[in-house]
């Protein structure tokens, strides 16, 4: 289990990658041990909001694993594992009015009663599309997706 309270140096992991600054700041790919990738976005996710009880409420398969002791720290489990099943520590900050004018499908989604609302839709499915839930985060994301997209349609 990594220390979210240290990174290594940046040499350190250049090392580790076996690339140096410039490969870094170029256009390439680098291949990257599966172990390293796990403890830098653990290390990332770490630093995420978190609240145990939304955790709870909103998993109960964890709550339950958590009461009965199988799960001891509910924010070690997202760290370590809730985040890279797709999970959420905290409520998204998800706007509900922005984000129904932004995505007319899920404006109707809504209106048939196929999500309860455009939270519900961002949780379940909206997130993983990069879908954007508040305005405050548009250029964030949009930044990211568009980093993705490129990392798509390199690889």
């Amino acid at each position: 289990m990594a220390s979210t309270e240290y990174l290594p140096h940046i040499d350190l992991l250049l090392q580790a990658l076996r690339v140096n600054r410039e490969r870094l700041a170029s256009k390439s790919k680098i291949a990257i041990d599966a172990k390293l990738l796990r403890n830098l976005v653990q290390a990332i996710v770490a630093t995420l909001p978190f609240s145990d009880d939304f955790y709870a409420r909103t998993y109960p398969d964890l709550a339950e694993a958590h009461a009965a002791g199988r799960i001891p720290d509910l924010h070690r489990h997202f760290v370590d594992s809730g985040f890279l099943e797709g999970r959420f520590g905290a409520p998204p900050p998800v706007d509900e009015a922005f984000y129904i004018a932004l995505y007319q499908d899920v404006a109707t989604a809504v209106e048939r009663g196929d999500v309860a609302s455009g939270a519900e839709h961002y949780m379940r499915s909206g997130a993983a599309e990069g879908r954007v839930p508040n305005a405050e985060l548009k250029v964030t994301i949009d930044h990211w997706n568009s980093i993705l997209r490129d990392e798509a349609r390199m690889g």
